[in-house]
């Protein structure tokens, strides 16, 4: 449908001059093109307003690629993080200092003196062999009443069979 005093063109002109709207010179950048643009901008080498009309884009543009570029030198030569920085705090109770006492014997194969040393190394808590064996036994002891209602249920549905 045409309307009245409006000249419409052939379709094979409109098809090549349709024109991706949305879409700058910015995002059509490549990415080897940015980095270069960026390392210009930080050079000096050109003013900014000189390097945007070069490449097509905008100053903001070239003023955002520098500013990533920075970041990322930034990054790449700031100082590691100090081996003496706080990475987590933990709540010490006598219920935690029981579970490391259970934890080293068990799962690391520690003796009972090796136990001691690492309370008292580690943590500076003297802590007696006397000590640590009563924290076992009583762990033992709670482990041997679990143990004991699984076999006992166990042993119900064993019956019944």
């Amino acid at each position: 449908m045409t309307l009245p005093g409006r000249v419409t063109a052939p379709w094979r002109f409109q098809v090549r001059c349709e024109m991706d709207r949305g879409v700058g010179a910015a995002a059509r950048l490549p990415g080897s093109d940015r980095k270069d643009l960026a390392i210009q901008a930080l050079a000096r080498s050109e003013t900014v307003s000189d390097l945007a009309a070069r490449h097509g884009v905008s100053r903001k543009f070239v003023y955002q690629q520098t500013h990533k570029a920075v970041a990322a030198l930034d990054d790449a030569f700031s100082p590691a993080t100090p081996d003496d920085e706080v990475l987590f705090e933990v709540a010490v109770t006598k219920a935690w200092l029981r579970q490391v006492i259970v934890g080293l014997t068990l799962m690391c194969r520690s003796s009972y003196r090796g136990v001691v040393e690492f309370l008292r190394d580690l943590l500076g808590l003297p802590v007696s062999v006397g000590c640590v064996h009563d924290v076992l036994q009583a762990a033992t002891r709670e482990a041997s009443a679990i143990n004991h209602d699984q076999d006992r249920r166990g042993s119900k549905s064993a019956i019944s069979r």
